[in-house]
């Protein structure tokens, strides 16, 4: 007759028969976000995008990590006083599609900013950042307003917050 198997002992750091749920990773952990306030005042409208999005992204963690959205919020500020340089008013095209034949839709930058002034730099923070699927919740993080007021004061009086130039 065979012996039976013996058995593994339990001892500091193994178990035996039992499987632990393995930890939540720390790279996963909720970060920390900071509100920043810009000005759009006489700023360009592609070079103050292209200053937000870093912003957006999270880029200018030491933490950084591209899987992750790390960013903080950014609250921009005079929005409709921002410049576009050249002819860019009259001949830059803004295109949408109905989706049905012959729907294909054009205005020009000088009627999108008499219609909604913070929408051409929406549109251009959103096409500078990666697509993907952090995008939509990086979009939410930015907060547009076309004069000088705001309404994240409470916000920005906390410890994180900071103004970009």
């Amino acid at each position: 007759m065979p012996y039976p198997k013996p058995r593994a002992i339990e001892t500091a750091g193994r178990t035996v028969g039992r499987r632990l749920r393995p930890q939540a990773d720390k790279m996963f952990a909720e970060c920390e976000r900071a509100w920043l306030l810009m000005d759009g005042y006489g700023e360009v409208l592609g070079r103050l995008a292209s200053k937000i999005v870093p912003l957006l992204c999270g880029k200018h963690k030491p933490t950084f990590q591209p899987q992750r959205d790390m960013g903080d919020y950014v609250v921009v500020t005079n929005v409709a006083k921002t410049v576009v340089t050249g002819k860019k008013l009259d001949q830059k095209m803004y295109y949408r599609h109905s989706g049905y034949p012959g729907g294909l839709k054009a205005t020009t930058l000088r009627e999108l900013i008499q219609k909604n002034a913070v929408e051409p730099l929406r549109r251009a923070v959103l096409g500078m950042l990666p697509k993907n699927k952090l995008r939509g919740q990086r979009m939410r993080r930015l907060r547009l307003f076309p004069g000088p007021e705001h309404i994240h004061d409470a916000q920005l009086k906390g410890g994180m917050a900071f103004k970009v130039t």
